[in-house]
């Protein structure tokens, strides 16, 4: 599962989370339950944290 900034494509979901558009991909829906983004300095970069599903 990945994360990038861009314009939603004509399949994708698009939900409001605190204040702010998401698109996300009618495929992973499912398995974004339960998810946050965060800022990891070891990466120097943001993650998705939670959800320890085998899905990807």
């Amino acid at each position: 599962m990945g994360l990038a900034l861009d314009e939603p494509e004509k399949n994708d979901r698009v939900v409001t989370i605190n204040e702010i558009a998401v698109a996300i991909e009618a495929e992973i829906e499912p398995y974004t339950n339960d998810l946050t983004l965060d800022f990891n300095q070891e990466v120097n970069g943001l993650v998705l944290q939670g959800n320890e599903s085998d899905c990807c």
